[in-house]
């Protein structure tokens, strides 16, 4: 089930990378909800394959991943992460429901986020 969380985190990667890339004044805000998508969904990835269960909330997601650090399932380098998940939580309401304005270096932030931690999820499952 790991695995099925980490594909889908991908291709929402792949997605906000794609329509960051498109013409449209919208596509800032689209591709950073893509990108916080990708993030709560690689912390799934994680928080399946060690604690057998996905955050039900999204505000979940930032303690689940903690639990992960303190029961030593992963690294305690990546301890700083959290703040990753954190500020994809931060900004996914204003992304999806407020209708915020995200600029270009929001995009490229949030995405460049998204394939840190991503990264970090591959080689930790």
């Amino acid at each position: 089930m790991e695995e099925t969380h980490l594909q889908q985190a991908k291709l929402w990667l792949i997605a906000a990378e794609h329509i960051s890339n498109l013409e449209s004044k919208e596509k800032h805000t689209v591709s950073v909800a893509l990108s916080i998508h990708s993030i709560i969904k690689a912390n799934d990835a994680l928080t399946y394959k060690f604690l057998k269960t996905t955050a039900k909330r999204h505000d979940d997601a930032r303690r689940l991943f903690e639990d992960l650090i303190t029961n030593n399932f992963i690294k305690p380098e990546y301890s700083n992460y959290k703040q990753i998940i954190q500020d994809a939580i931060n900004n996914k309401a204003k992304a999806e429901y407020k209708g915020g304005f995200f600029s270009k270096k929001d995009s490229e932030i949030m995405i460049r986020k998204a394939q840190k931690f991503i990264n970090m999820v591959k080689q930790e499952i």
